[in-house]
C-alpha cells in the first residue's frame, strides 16, 4: 500500500489503523504504541504522535488529525511502527489530484470544497466527519505546492 493509498484509506474510513473517533487512550497506545508527546488542559488530551494526533476529552477520542505537510522533510521518528511500511523513503508532497482519485477507488464518495481561506482549501469528504486541507498558495523556497495536501482531519464536528 502507497503513502497515497494509505491516506485515502484514512479519508473514506475515517481511522488510523483501525483507530478513529470514540477510541480510548488505551487502544490508541495498544496500537501505536507510547511514543508520543503529550499536551493536558483539564479533561482534554492531545497524544503527538508525529504524523498522527489524537485528541481527548474525558478520555474518548473526539477528533483525529494526520498532519501530512510533516512529511515535507521526509518520515524520519514521524511515522509509528505499526505503519511504517507505508512511508517507507517517502518524502515530498501529497498531490490532492492523485489522492482525488484514490478515493473515488473506495467508493462513490464524493469530495466537496467547502471553504478557501488562509492559503489554504477546504473539502469535506461527502458523507463522513473528514475534512482534507490543501495548500492553495505557498511562498518562495516552501517544500508544499499549492494543490498539496496539508492534512487530514476526522472530527465529529464537520
Amino acid at each position: 500500500m502507497s503513502v497515497i493509498t494509505f491516506l485515502a484509506s484514512v479519508a473514506v474510513t475515517g481511522t488510523v489503523a483501525g483507530l478513529g473517533l470514540g477510541s480510548s487512550m488505551g487502544q490508541i497506545r495498544d496500537t501505536l504504541g507510547d511514543q508520543y508527546v503529550a499536551d493536558r488542559r483539564k479533561k482534554s488530551l492531545r497524544l503527538d504522535y508525529g504524523l498522527f494526533e489524537f485528541n481527548l476529552y474525558a478520555g474518548s477520542c473526539e477528533a483525529v488529525g494526520v498532519q501530512v505537510h510533516r512529511l515535507a522533510s521526509g518520515t524520519d521518528g514521524l511515522v509509528p511502527p505499526v505503519v511504517s511500511a507505508h512511508f517507507q523513503g517517502f518524502s515530498g508532497g501529497v498531490p490532492i489530484s492523485g489522492l482525488r482519485e484514490e478515493i473515488k477507488k473506495g467508493g462513490v464518495r464524493l469530495l466537496e470544497e467547502l471553504q478557501r481561506q488562509h492559503g489554504y482549501r477546504r473539502y469535506r469528504v461527502v458523507g463522513s466527519h473528514v475534512n482534507l486541507y490543501v495548500v492553495d498558495e505557498t511562498a518562495p523556497g516552501e517544500p508544499l505546492e499549492p494543490g498539496d495536501l496539508w492534512s487530514i482531519m476526522i472530527s465529529g464536528l464537520s
